[in-house]
């Protein structure tokens, strides 16, 4: 998936918003609770899912060195051998609002390694660009895929109605998921890339029954 970061500051709070960060010693604010669980994967391996934290700063530069060459490039659409401080603080520090992101992790120790990261970023409209990336030695488990699941009732609680992908037109695997997803989609070829559209106003069939986390 592309993307489009602008700079790589850390969001400033939107006015008004609730006050949904995540300490930096890796704390939950109560908000963010509802979407930390296990989940079991289509092979039958369980791993964790939780919101991406202010201190995964240095796992999520860990995770990359360890992406190979195609993974990154269908990431980002160049080649990065390694993640730059100010990126990977820029990725980890969200107002999970209009930044959101998940992590899955082997379990649930705060040390635990990440094995994939889905994101998504929303102006205030009601489409928001998704991105995601899977460690290759755990793509074809089904990782993007459930995590996707999870965010997108997340997405929508906060008026998001689509979700909108870019991808090269060689990413078959990525395209694959989008497609099987469960969410109705339309996609356009144009240069090289696919956009395709998900529209997740209704839930899919696997999405988790996540209470709304609106106090």
């Amino acid at each position: 998936m592309s993307d489009h970061t602008g700079d790589s500051q850390p969001d400033k709070r939107i006015p008004g918003a609730p006050a949904g960060d995540l300490s930096a010693t890796g704390a939950p604010h109560p908000l963010l609770e509802r979407m930390t669980g296990d989940i079991q994967l289509m092979t039958g391996e369980r791993v964790h899912v939780r919101p991406i934290r202010p201190d995964d700063t240095a796992r999520l530069q860990a995770f990359h060195a360890h992406l190979s060459t195609d993974s990154i490039v269908f990431r980002f659409f160049r080649y990065m051998p390694t993640l730059p401080e100010a990126d990977a603080d820029h990725f980890t520090h969200l107002d999970y609002e209009r930044r959101m992101a998940l992590v899955a992790t082997a379990d649930a120790t705060p040390e635990s390694d990440l094995l994939g990261v889905v994101r998504y970023e929303h102006d205030g409209a009601d489409t928001a660009e998704v991105a995601f990336v899977v460690a290759d030695h755990w793509q074809g488990h089904g990782i993007a895929t459930a995590l996707l699941h999870w965010l997108a009732p997340y997405a929508r609680m906060r008026g998001v109605k689509r979700f909108l992908a870019v991808t090269l037109g060689s990413n078959a695997k990525m395209l694959e998921v989008l497609e099987r997803a469960g969410y109705p989609h339309s996609s356009r070829f144009a240069d090289g890339e696919y956009v395709v559209t998900l529209d997740i106003t209704a839930p899919a069939t696997e999405e988790p029954a996540l209470a709304d986390p609106t106090p």
